[in-house]
C-alpha cells in the first residue's frame, strides 16, 4: 500500500510539473511571418499586377501609391473640410476589413444596414497632425483627391498600423483603400 501511495504521489508530482512547465513555454507568435520583407514582397507583387493590367500608378512624395479610377471635377480636399466618402478597406488578398457601409445605420434598428450607397463623413486633418482621427495614409491620399474622384490607394504599413498592427490588422500589413469623394464642405 505504501508503494502504491508513493507511486501515486510521484505520478501526481510529475504531472503537476509537466503542466507547469508546458504552461511556461512560449506560445508561437501568430504574426512571426509578418515582417518588413514580407510586406515589401506584397507591395512589389501588387504593383507588378497593376502594371500588368495597364494601370497608371501614381505615387505621392511620401511613398503612397494610388490609381485614379475616375477623375473628379470639383474642389480639392483641404485640411478642415468636412468630407463625405464611400470607401472599402481591403487586405492585399482582397478581403474586406472595413467599409463606409459598415458605419451606416438605420434609425429603426440597432442592426447596421449595409447599403452600397452608404457614406462616411469626417473632418479632414493634416497627415502630420498629432491627433489623427484617420490613419496617416488615408489623410495623405484624400489630399490628392477632388470632389467626384474615385481612386485606389495602397498604404504601406508605415502609413497605416505599422509594426504593431491594430485589432484585426496584423503588423507590417499594407492596406488597400478604394475611396470615392462624394462631397466636400
Amino acid at each position: 500500500m505504501n508503494k502504491m501511495n508513493s507511486f501515486l504521489k510521484t505520478s501526481a508530482l510529475v504531472m503537476f510539473a509537466v503542466v507547469i512547465i508546458s504552461g511556461c513555454t512560449k506560445k508561437s507568435d501568430p504574426y512571426a511571418d509578418y515582417t518588413p520583407a514580407r510586406e515589401a514582397g506584397l507591395i512589389s507583387d501588387w504593383l507588378t499586377a497593376m502594371v500588368d493590367k495597364n494601370n497608371d500608378i501614381d505615387t505621392t512624395s511620401t511613398g503612397l501609391y494610388y490609381i485614379v479610377d475616375r477623375v473628379g471635377s470639383g474642389a480639392k480636399v483641404t485640411v478642415g473640410d468636412t468630407v463625405t466618402v464611400k470607401y472599402i478597406g481591403m487586405f492585399m488578398d482582397g478581403s474586406v476589413f472595413d467599409a463606409s457601409a459598415y458605419h451606416a445605420s438605420s434609425t429603426n434598428t440597432v442592426i447596421p444596414h449595409f447599403s452600397a450607397d452608404s457614406t462616411y463623413t469626417y473632418i479632414h486633418q493634416s497627415p502630420n497632425s498629432a491627433t489623427l482621427s484617420m490613419i496617416k495614409g488615408w489623410e495623405e491620399g484624400i489630399e490628392v483627391m477632388n470632389k467626384g474622384e474615385r481612386a485606389a490607394f495602397l498604404l504601406p504599413s508605415a502609413k497605416a498600423y505599422g509594426a504593431y498592427g491594430s485589432d484585426i490588422i496584423p503588423p507590417y500589413t499594407p492596406l488597400i483603400f478604394s475611396i470615392e469623394v462624394v462631397d466636400i464642405k
